[in-house]
Formats: structure tokens, C-alpha cells, sequence
């Protein structure tokens, strides 16, 4: 996939820090009531930016931590230890008070259209719902608003009066973007938004997310297991892989230099266009319990595996100043 409309961003200005994230489970293989219940690591220790501005992908297989990742974010779900500062503020240091304008600037736009509307209102009444709960309650004004932004998301103001069993996949996506826009955020995070829709449609969606982010200055952090559609969206790549970040950097470097074995499993999926075939397994929860600190999380399924993979945990190697890396081998493999 072609990318075109990129827009250049500044590195000065950093409107989303996430430090030191840390979200276990408590896992479902422990099958005996002797056993001590094992945690599950969804997010291990993970740090990383987003610039105002700018578009971040994160990819990963199913099962890698990323849409926990987002949910943490988005205030949905609470992190055991690390921090979010957003435009140098700590979400989970803030009150109640403080923390609702947050909300509102942070935004999340799901995988599943169908489950984000309720199917018993029509779309009018879902989207008022939504300003009044931000203490939009004049009718007059929430109108304006409404009008506003279906027309930044390609529909006509007709669609107002359908239930969301009246709209396409992809009309359907629409709103759920236009209800993330109803706050006027400043941060978007995209959950697999394209996933669940036609190929047909994919494409529209995707240029839409691109065409509002420019034209709203938005930041974005972008959650797919697709690295094509990444590398179309994207300023800079995030690579995880049970709840790690094991390679990061522009997506040019990424996708024409990438070092780490399993980024280069995923681009090789891409490129031989056999859907991940390339992949022997999944990462799953059992293998994820079964790690530990001093064990590279890539090591059962590396082909370039050595000794010292499952007697240390490697390290951030700094391959430029646009590229980082978690290898022993600072990707010279």
C-alpha cells in the first residue's frame, strides 16, 4: 500500500509520554484451586511518545497488549504501575474534577461499529447523548455541533434518522468517528477501526482518519495487527509482542530496515501476501505466563535463538536516533 499525505511533525512538542506501563491478569490456565493463580503480563514495562500532530502505529498479533494499551490511555481500564502524562499531566494522579476534561480529549474509536451504538436509538438521539454528557444540553447548540462534523465524516444529515441497524459497516464507523469528534479531542486512539469491514471499505475509512487528522491537527495512536495499513497511516511504528515493545522507530526505517526477527516475520507475512503464514504460532496466554525476567519474550519462536536468549532479557539497543531495538543482537542477524 502506497502512502501518500504524510504530514511531517515536530519532535519538540510531546502531547502523550506513557512510562514504565505495567497491566497483569490473573491468568486462566491455573486449572487446580492449589495452585497460586499466575499473572498473565498484558503490558510489561513498556514506555513511549506521541508528538502533537503525529500518527503512531502499533502493531502486533492478537493477544500482544496493544488494545490494552489503548484502553489504559483512554481511562477504560486502570494500569498496575507506570504513568500516562498527557500534555504534562498525570492521568491517574488527577481527581475526578480534573480528569473529566481529559476525557474529553481523548478519545477512542473501536473495533466493532455495532457494538459502539446502541441499537434501540437512532443516531440523533446517540449522538445528543453523548454532548449532553460532556454538559452540552442546549438543543440549539448540539445541532450545530451534530451538523458540524457529519459532513466532515461523509454523511448527510438523513442519516440522523435511522437506527444503526439502518447503516452499512461503514456508515456505521462513520458515526462511531463522529462521535469521537463530537469533544473536539486532541488524541484519538484508533482500535482496529478497519478490521471488521469490507475491503471495499477499508480504504475509505483509512483516508477519512487521514483527511480529519490533518485538517484537526489531531494526534493519533493507531492499533492494528496489519503492518501494510500501518505503515500507510503512520509517521512512526511501535512493534510489541507479548506486552512488549520490541522494536520502534520511522516508519520508513521500520519497513525497509527493520532488525528485530519478529518485525521481520510480520513484513515477510506482508510481502508473500499469505496472511501470516510466515508466523508458526500465535503468541498465547500460557506461553506469556510462562516467561519470566530473564528470558528475551521472542525466544521460543526465534529462528536465530542462542543461549544467552533464555538466560537474559535483552535490552533497548539504539540502532539511530529514528530506530530502537530489543535484541542481543542489535539486529546484525
Amino acid at each position: 500500500m502506497l502512502r501518500s499525505g504524510i504530514i511531517e511533525v515536530s519532535m519538540n512538542e510531546c502531547i502523550l509520554k506513557v512510562e514504565n506501563l505495567q497491566k497483569s491478569y490473573d491468568s486462566t490456565n491455573s486449572h487446580s484451586i492449589f495452585n497460586k493463580r499466575k499473572k498473565f503480563k498484558a503490558v510489561n514495562d513498556i514506555s513511549f511518545g506521541v508528538n502533537r500532530g503525529e500518527i503512531v502505529g502499533l502493531i502486533g498479533e492478537s493477544g500482544c497488549g496493544k488494545t490494552t494499551v489503548g484502553k489504559i490511555i483512554t481511562n477504560l481500564i486502570v494500569a498496575d504501575n507506570g504513568n500516562v502524562i498527557f500534555e504534562g499531566k498525570d492521568i491517574a494522579k488527577l481527581s475526578k474534577k480534573d480528569l473529566k476534561p481529559i476525557r474529553s480529549k481523548i478519545q477512542m474509536i473501536f473495533q466493532d461499529p455495532s457494538s459502539a451504538l446502541n441499537p434501540q436509538m437512532k443516531i440523533n438521539r446517540i449522538l445528543k447523548e453523548a454532548l449532553f454528557s460532556i454538559n452540552i444540553t442546549n438543543k440549539e447548540e448540539q445541532e450545530n455541533i451534530i451538523e458540524k462534523y457529519i459532513s466532515k465524516v461523509g454523511l448527510t444529515k438523513s442519516y440522523l434518522s435511522r437506527y444503526p441497524h439502518e447503516l452499512s459497516g461503514g456508515q456505521k464507523q462513520r458515526i462511531c468517528i463522529l462521535l469521537a469528534l463530537l469533544t473536539n479531542p486532541s488524541f484519538i486512539v484508533a482500535d482496529e477501526v478497519v478490521s471488521a469491514l469490507d475491503l471495499s471499505v477499508q480504504a475509505q475509512i483509512l483516508n477519512l482518519l487521514k483527511s480529519l487528522q490533518e485538517e484537526l491537527n489531531l494526534s493519533m495512536l493507531f492499533i492494528s495487527h496489519n503492518l501494510s495499513i500501518v505503515y500507510y497511516m503512520s509517521n512512526r511504528i511501535i512493534v510489541m509482542y507479548m506486552g512488549e515493545i520490541v522494536e520502534s522507530g520511522d516508519c520508513e526505517e521500520i519497513y525497509n530496515n527493520c532488525k528485530h526477527p519478529y518485525t521481520k516475520l510480520l513484513l515477510s507475512s506482508v510481502l508473500s501476501l499469505e496472511d501470516d503464514s510466515s508466523i508458526e504460532e500465535e503468541p498465547n496466554e500460557e506461553n506469556n505466563v510462562k516467561e519470566n525476567n530473564n528470558v528475551c519474550v521472542f525466544f521460543d519462536r526465534c529462528p536465530h535463538k542462542m543461549p544467552i536468549c533464555s538466560e537474559k532479557k535483552p535490552e533497548n539497543i539504539v540502532i539511530n536516533d529514528r530506530h530502537t531495538i530489543k535484541c542481543h543482537f542489535g539486529g546484525e542477524i
